[in-house]
């Protein structure tokens, strides 16, 4: 259950996008909302003294007493939804700041937005986003600001993305609770890739799609997918959650996206590797992908962390951090 969220706000529109997303979620009478700002400029004032004008400095105190009210705003706003409220202003760099008070204050969740583009000289995330994303224990709510916020009715899908290796399913964890706590269905995907399938005699082309329905007969990339899903499959159904899967031919984001986007899925929930450079452009280049085009939140966890914790028990991602 997720009894804890931490909210990272700094004043603007975007940044509070993910909230009404968020609310479809999360239910006043279990989950505690901890609201916060980083207010950067805080940071040695006597240096910035130094090389700033007075007139920059006092535009920034004001600027952070706007961005101060704003948090209390918003804080009030969610209290007369029914939700406990406590909010929090810090000085310090923004990304160190969310991911010290994660710590600090045991969160099972962090909910933020991003303006998800790219293209030269932009990030896929913002920095902030970036940086939490690959290094946050507890799992991200991550909004893309494009994305319009679906109908307040509980979530009902679930889209789960594994590939057959432990990085993927340390999401399992955290997709079982989501799960769990709305009632939703978990959608499996499996992607393979068509060229696999074709040599393999599959005959699979594409964006053809099989699911558990289907007769994978004589196709045998096809076959070996379909077994490791229905795998997971019993083991979500063992914990009483309804799960259906598909397995599909072609790009791994593509697929995905398109998958979620013809389910209707509410929520999408993959891991990361939480790696930077080189590294970072191969491996979190799915997730990069899948956050650009995506239509619905993405709940991301940082895959190494996470499997640690699988380890030791299916709850104890969540466990660890509820204080």
């Amino acid at each position: 259950m997720i009894r804890r969220v931490l909210i990272p706000l700094d004043g603007s529109e975007l940044a509070e996008q993910v909230i009404p997303h968020l609310l479809r979620f999360v239910a006043p009478e279990r989950t505690e909302l901890l609201l916060m700002t980083a207010l950067s400029s805080f940071i040695l004032p006597s240096l910035k003294n130094a090389i700033r004008p007075l007139a920059s400095e006092q535009t920034a105190i004001s600027h952070e007493d706007e961005v101060s009210e704003r948090l209390l705003e918003v804080a009030q706003q969610l209290n007369q939804n029914g939700f406990r409220v406590e909010s929090k202003c810090l000085a310090g760099i923004p990304a160190e700041s969310i991911l010290r008070l994660a710590e600090e204050a045991y969160v099972n969740l962090i909910a933020m937005s991003t303006h998800g583009r790219t293209g030269l000289g932009l990030t896929l995330l913002g920095s902030v986003a970036d940086e939490v994303v690959r290094n946050a224990r507890p799992p991200v709510f991550l909004v893309p600001a494009r994305i319009a916020v679906q109908s307040d009715s509980l979530p009902r899908t679930i889209l789960l993305p594994l590939d057959g290796t432990p990085l993927a399913e340390a999401a399992i964890p955290a997709a079982r609770q989501f799960a769990q706590d709305m009632g939703a269905m978990i959608r499996l995907v499996r992607v393979v890739d068509p060229y696999d399938a074709e040599n393999a005699g599959d005959g699979l082309t594409t964006g053809q799609v099989f699911s558990d329905l289907d007769n994978t007969e004589g196709q045998p990339i096809i076959r070996q997918a379909v077994c490791y899903l229905e795998r997971i499959r019993l083991r979500l159904q063992l914990a009483g959650i309804t799960c259906r899967y598909h397995v599909t031919a072609g790009g791994p984001a593509d697929s995905i996206v398109r998958i979620a986007h013809a389910e209707s899925a509410d929520l999408i929930v993959m891991s990361t590797h939480g790696r930077t450079g080189v590294e970072r452009m191969v491996y979190g280049s799915v997730v990069s992908q899948v956050i650009s085009t995506t239509t619905c939140p993405l709940l991301l966890m940082r895959g190494k962390a996470l499997v640690e914790a699988y380890e030791r028990g299916d709850n104890a991602v969540f466990a660890k951090s509820s204080g």
